[in-house]
């Protein structure tokens, strides 16, 4: 059994995308995270000391987060907890750290509203040749078709010539 982790937080910085020489996409963020307790002494609510966690995403999450998220964003992180020891740049001693490999990253929606598009995937090649990618329907504002079946698509107005 892996360490499960689900902390919300604040990006502290715009998200760092890169492509591996491996060929894979990855993304890494830091968020900070803080909480509110009541000081008596105060009479009053008081922010606690923040929490800094680094998050790593990898794959089609990794296109997402780098697409969706800027710095600022308060956003809910679920992943496993991993831990890691690293040689420091300046020639210190060896560093240690926590991290989240991220397997599920989105907005709080406490927080904000949001409308939800479908990434364009591409599909790999056969060996016979290319895939043909069927067109899908154009939609109001970008917004992909709904995968309910008992909801019906937003009705899609049609400009007429006068």
């Amino acid at each position: 059994m892996e360490p499960q982790i689900h902390m919300q937080g604040n990006l502290v910085a715009d998200p760092s995308y890169r492509v591996t020489a491996a060929g894979l996409h990855m993304t890494k963020f830091r968020i900070a995270s803080s909480g509110r307790r009541f000081d008596r002494a105060r009479n009053d609510f008081v922010s606690t000391d923040p929490v800094y966690m680094s998050v790593v995403c990898f794959r089609q999450l990794a296109d997402n987060v780098a697409m969706s998220l800027r710095k600022g964003d308060t956003v809910v992180v679920q992943g496993r907890l991993t831990f890691r020891e690293y040689d420091d740049s300046h020639g210190g001693p060896r560093r240690q750290a926590y991290e989240i490999d991220a397997t599920a990253v989105g907005p709080d929606l406490a927080r904000y509203s949001t409308s939800l598009t479908r990434p364009t995937r591409e599909l790999e090649p056969t060996p016979a040749g290319p895939v043909d990618v069927p067109q899908q329907p154009a939609y109001p504002n970008g917004a992909a078709p709904m995968d309910n079946p008992w909801t019906e698509a937003p009705a899609v107005a049609e400009e007429t010539a006068a």
